[in-house]
């Protein structure tokens, strides 16, 4: 299977890379894991950036976690903006750039909670149906303002 997978990840597949990296981390290889999420990365895996920046997390390799993070978060990852605001709660750089990265997106997150809040007014109790992207959304607009509250305490 790893030679398979190896194959294909040669060839450019980014699942193939995050597969092989999952398989190396599970082993117990972490650097050649670390080797095959930055490829994946590089292509612009949003997956492969955030695992990239939890190994180095986990590993107390900051400046290296911040990097994915932050690659992971001009992907949209949610939950890489919130841990970038989390390690980085005074780096206006950081701030700045996560601001930047959900403001590019503000008219599409404002016109989904307003018709989130539209479609709750009419009682629906199964929402996703109806917006199915209200979660990240919210979230994206919550960071925005934890952001904007951090950036006014400084």
């Amino acid at each position: 299977m790893k030679n398979l997978l190896t194959q294909w990840a040669q060839a450019g597949d980014p699942g193939a890379m995050i597969r092989l990296a999952e398989i190396y981390s599970a082993e117990g290889d972490l650097d050649s894991a670390k080797k095959f999420f930055a490829q994946a990365a590089e292509k612009n895996y949003r997956p492969a950036a955030r695992k990239l920046a939890e190994l180095f997390d986990a590993e107390e390799n900051f400046p290296q976690a911040i990097k994915f993070y932050r690659k992971a978060a001009e992907l949209n990852d949610v939950a890489a903006m919130e841990r970038l605001i989390e390690l980085c709660p005074n780096d206006a750089e950081i701030l700045d750039a996560v601001l930047e990265i959900i403001d590019a997106q503000y008219n599409e997150i404002y016109f989904m909670c307003n018709v989130l809040e539209q479609v709750r007014s009419f009682g629906s109790h199964r929402l996703s149906e109806f917006f199915p992207g209200q979660a990240a959304a919210i979230e994206r607009r919550r960071i925005r303002n934890k952001i904007l509250k951090l950036k006014s305490a400084v």
